[in-house]
């Protein structure tokens, strides 16, 4: 009984790690690599060649593998001083804040989490994606860049981000040609997307940033100032794309979400209603990552029919 009590105990405590990242990006990260596994644009063969029990096997290497890296960058944040002065502030259920496990314990359990990230992706084929996750983990946490400048945090969240999905991909499809010239672009234009907009998750911590010292771009700018360059931001990557899609559906929900999320930035503006927001805008993400597989000619001009 005991040793059920403390398998439960230890699977909450991981949980609780990395619980603020499973709706913005666990889940946003793994619909994206699964678009583009289905789109077929980024391998050379078709998942359709393989039979479901490869579909759930690759399913469950995608969730596994972007869940560890979340991990890793969790208990790398979380330990630091400054981050459980802010935790006590914005998230006092955290592991650390909680009670439930030390800052000495999420070392040793981040040295763990590295090896077992490591070994697992280079079973996986996805190493190099994995080691350059570690260098911007390093340069975001231990050298302070998320806290030096708020247009340097955007960038360093927005690479790392990228890199998830890059990893992910690889992940669903094996044979990546994602490097190909039309493809690399398409990572570049999520890229762009999260660099001017990943500030929406910063509105509602600016208490407990300010705290930590962190110049976000809420602090830095000003609340007001701030929400108008997501909401900027947000509506031109909704319409930036358009051409790239050949469907109404592909044309309406990408400008429908983005006026949602816009709208309510600019007008509802307490802790409660920016955090479901930015699960909103984590949903148009989402929407922005399935480009792949509902625009026929998006990354190609002749799209490769599947077999």
């Amino acid at each position: 009984m005991r040793a059920v009590v403390w398998i439960y105990e230890s699977l909450l405590t991981l949980y609780l790690f990395t619980a603020s990242d499973f709706s913005t990006v666990l889940l946003p990260q793994t619909l994206f690599a699964l678009f583009s596994m289905f789109s077929g644009h980024f391998t050379a063969s078709s998942w359709q060649d393989e039979p479901q029990i490869a579909f759930a096997t690759r399913l469950f290497c995608v969730v596994l593998w972007i869940w560890l890296q979340l991990l890793v960058l969790d208990l790398a944040n979380q330990r630091l001083p400054d981050s459980v002065a802010e935790d006590i502030v914005n998230k006092p259920w955290r592991p650390i804040t909680s009670g439930r496990i030390t800052r000495e314990g999420t070392r040793q359990l981040l040295i763990a989490s590295i090896a077992a990230t490591l070994a697992i992706s280079n079973y996986l084929g996805v190493a190099p994606e994995t080691l350059l996750l570690f260098t911007f983990n390093w340069l975001y946490n231990d050298l302070g860049l998320a806290n030096s400048h708020w247009l340097l945090r955007n960038l360093m969240n927005a690479l790392g981000i990228t890199t998830i999905g890059a990893g992910a991909t690889r992940v669903a499809c094996h044979d990546l040609t994602f490097m190909a010239a039309p493809t690399a672009r398409w990572w570049f234009l999520c890229g762009g997307m999260l660099m001017t907009t990943i500030h929406a998750q910063d509105l509602y911590d600016q208490q407990g940033d300010a705290v930590r010292g962190r110049s976000t771009a809420p602090l830095v700018l000003g609340d007001g100032a701030a929400r108008w360059t997501v909401g900027a931001g947000v509506l031109f990557w909704s319409v930036a794309r358009l051409h790239l899609r050949e469907d109404w559906f592909g044309y309406s929900v990408p400008v429908i979400l983005g006026m949602a999320v816009t709208v309510r930035i600019l007008t509802l503006r307490n802790v409660s209603a920016d955090k479901r927001t930015f699960k909103l805008w984590a949903l148009w993400t989402v929407c922005l990552y399935s480009l792949p597989l509902l625009g026929r000619n998006s990354l190609h001009s002749r799209a490769r029919p599947m077999n």
